[in-house]
């Protein structure tokens, strides 16, 4: 019963992967050391070994729908990559206690950031005139922000991808398909780096990533029924409000757990 539970679980968040561009990388944490009583080290490694093929699925089925930025993407991955290493050196000079404090904190800057952006009119013109320079150092540095929240804690690190891409002028399908393309290749490095001291349960991340593979199979179908009859099919704010009100969600229970 409790194999059926995760699988349902799995399914779930892949619907929500492909549909808010998110990992949800803490709540597999969460129910793994909760439910299934395994050591956060092993159920991080085990978030991590679900996270990639959900994500690298994820990031297939909206790149066949062109939603993915591969120049913006590729860069945030290869700053985020560095980011990650970097955030893994100095994970155990951080004291516990003062995780969730950081991680919330950043959580909900970004989200604020993501909030003015969204209701600041957007200049289609200023966008494109803005060099290229500018906007790779752009995606570079939230890349590594993104990064090196995900070698900190060994979550994936995407409310900085998504709070990025959303403040490069990305619209809403383009950031929740190149969030998952980040995702898949951030979770692999993750996954990595931990998969050497063989601490991942892999009956569990079968289980998990099985329902939410399929579950990313669902929410492709789904997202596609939504935008179908719109005008503007790469903006939706009902998207939109379920990525900020998520993310805004953890952060603040990050803060004050």
């Amino acid at each position: 019963m409790q194999l059926i539970i995760l699988a349902f679980i799995g399914f779930v968040m892949g619907i929500a992967t492909v549909i808010t561009g998110g990992g949800a990388g803490a709540l597999y944490v969460s129910v793994l050391t909760l439910f299934f009583n395994i050591s956060p080290a092993v159920a991080t490694a085990t978030s991590l070994a679900t996270m990639f093929p959900t994500a690298a699925i994820s990031a297939y089925l909206h790149a066949q729908k062109s939603n993915v930025n591969f120049k913006i993407g590729w860069t945030m991955l290869g700053w985020g990559t560095a980011g990650a290493l970097v955030g893994s050196y100095f994970s155990g000079d951080i004291p516990d206690n003062n995780y969730n404090t950081l991680i919330g904190s950043v959580i909900v800057v970004l989200t604020v950031l993501m909030i003015i952006k969204k209701r600041k009119p957007t200049d289609t013109k200023s966008e494109l005139n803005t060099s290229q320079t500018k906007r790779f150092w752009q995606a570079s540095f939230f890349g590594i922000i993104s990064g090196v929240l995900s070698g900190l804690v060994g979550t994936s690190g995407t409310t900085a991808i998504i709070a990025g891409l959303t403040l490069l002028g990305c619209t809403t399908m383009q950031t929740v398909g190149t969030s998952v393309f980040v995702l898949a290749g951030i979770s692999l490095v993750g996954f990595l780096m931990r998969a050497g001291v063989g601490t991942v349960d892999w009956l569990l991340a079968g289980v998990l990533a099985g329902g939410a593979i399929l579950g990313a199979f669902f929410g492709t179908f789904l997202l596609t029924k939504s935008i179908s009859q719109k005008k503007n099919s790469q903006n939706n704010n009902l998207i939109d409000a379920l990525i900020i009100i998520g993310n805004m969600a953890m952060g603040i229970t990050l803060l004050f757990k």
